[in-house]
């Protein structure tokens, strides 16, 4: 019987041993180019964006983008107003949202239906296969208005906008694809925080690597006020066959060369 050879063994068990393991760094990268600036005057975030932080994303899509997260497995991100001064934006910068805009107030009367033009959109890129927690939060940083606290909700969609008319100042569904407008987006889920609470989390296992797209707002209550979104990519397990088989290549590997040194 011939026995792999040493090279040969441990470039499939390298092969194995990168399943899960994500290579790419992370970073976020804020849109300048037309933002709340503590008033509230519509949409956020014009594309082409001016973006700076981190990598700019290569989106050519036409619904707004505010920022960019691009995300490997086993870090932790946080996207916020202080996060985008920090990156290099105007010292006023801020990340706000309307009180409707994931969640059109009463849910009776308008079901899974928010306003557009009180919603930021981020888009998101995932560099290996990732379960990811995302949790959207009222932001105490609020610049100019620090009384007013949002209810958030958000939905996340597969893929990013590839069409030309996206329009984001208009009435949208929150659960179903291709909202305000927009091409390439298919709704994976979402969910809106209680009344009296501040923040809502979700946790998306298993997501292939790709482009993703965050649609957050309020949710039928709470005020327009600042937001932070928290990412965090936990590399997915390896499964026991995987290291099973790496088991196994070892072994072979070490009879091989045994049998070698036999026959030298």
């Amino acid at each position: 019987m011939k026995f792999l050879s040493l090279q040969h063994g441990a470039a499939l068990m390298a092969v194995a041993l990168t399943f899960g393991n994500g290579a790419a760094q992370a970073g976020i990268a804020y849109n300048t180019n037309g933002w709340d600036s503590g008033d509230f005057p519509g949409a956020s975030g014009f594309v082409p964006g001016t973006w700076t932080g981190g990598g700019a994303p290569a989106y050519s899509g036409k619904l707004n983008a505010v920022w960019y997260a691009d995300l490997a497995a086993g870090t932790s991100e946080t996207v916020s107003s202080a996060n985008g001064v920090a990156a290099g934006a105007d010292p006023l910068y801020e990340l706000a949202v309307g009180p409707m805009g994931w969640q059109r107030n009463p849910a009776a009367t308008y079901p899974h239906q928010g306003m557009g033009h009180g919603s930021d959109i981020g888009l998101i890129t995932l560099d290996t296969t990732t379960d990811l927690t995302i949790t959207v939060a009222a932001d105490s940083d609020t610049p100019l208005d620090p009384t007013t606290v949002v209810k958030p909700g958000f939905s996340l969609f597969q893929g990013w906008d590839t069409g030309t008319t996206a329009n984001q100042v208009q009435a949208y569904y929150n659960n179903l694809n291709n909202p305000l407008g927009s091409v390439g987006l298919t709704y994976l889920n979402g969910a809106g925080a209680a009344t009296g609470l501040t923040s809502i989390s979700l946790v998306f296992n298993h997501l292939a690597a790709g482009n993703y797209t965050l649609i957050l707002g309020g949710n039928a209550g709470g005020g327009h006020g600042a937001y932070s979104v928290a990412f965090s990519a936990a590399p997915v397990p390896v499964p026991g066959a995987v290291w099973l088989f790496g088991s196994v290549l070892v072994g072979l590997v070490g009879v091989g060369r045994r049998n070698g040194n036999v026959n030298a």
